[in-house]
């Protein structure tokens, strides 16, 4: 039987009553357009699927917006901002505009591209919530994520200096003592 993720993960999302507080504070601040990704997208359909609770004021929100023409001074002014208002979460906002490619952070020029360079495809997942038609970005679909699996996206797999980062990394976030059900795939 072929699985509706989009139509699962909206369902998941929606009923988020933080996830639904986060929208309703980007919308205010005027970042109606950003989207929340990667690890807070990760831990809430985890979190759902092993019936366990999420609690969000642990998690790090993250959140991209492409904004060409925000100055990296305006955008820090907007990070302090979130961390002074909003201070029950903690917020990890980015402009992927503003990061490139020695930062640690999503870069590229819109948010799809910027998605495409984090480490791996459970993480590479976007949504805004915030339009009267809900939009994802997932550019590795959402398989992975739903059948808690761990794969190197293709820039990651095909550098060996990346993928050696990667394994690093999947092993310092410890995920599998959250989630038992993982399933890691490195070559």
């Amino acid at each position: 039987m072929l699985m509706n993720y989009k139509k699962e993960l909206l369902e998941i999302l929606v009923n988020n009553a933080e996830l639904t507080e986060i929208f309703k504070i980007l919308k205010k601040e005027h970042l109606s357009t950003a989207y929340v990704c990667s690890g807070t997208i990760r831990t809430i359909v985890w979190n759902n699927l092993s019936s366990k609770k999420t609690n969000l004021v642990l998690e790090n929100i993250d959140v991209l917006y492409a904004d060409a023409g925000e100055s990296y001074e305006q955008f820090l002014t907007r990070k302090a901002i979130f961390s002074q208002k909003y201070s029950k979460y903690l917020w990890n906002i980015e402009n992927v505009c503003l990061n490139d490619a020695k930062s640690l952070q999503p870069f590229g020029k819109n948010i799809e591209s910027a998605l495409k360079k984090v480490p791996e495809t459970c993480n590479s997942i976007a949504v805004n919530l915030n339009d009267s038609e809900p939009a994802i970005i997932a550019p590795f679909s959402l398989e992975h994520l739903f059948n808690f699996e761990i794969h190197p996206t293709p820039r990651f797999q095909s550098d060996k200096m990346l993928l050696k980062q990667f394994k690093t990394r999947v092993t310092n976030k410890n995920w599998q003592k959250k989630w038992s059900s993982l399933t890691f795939f490195v070559e």
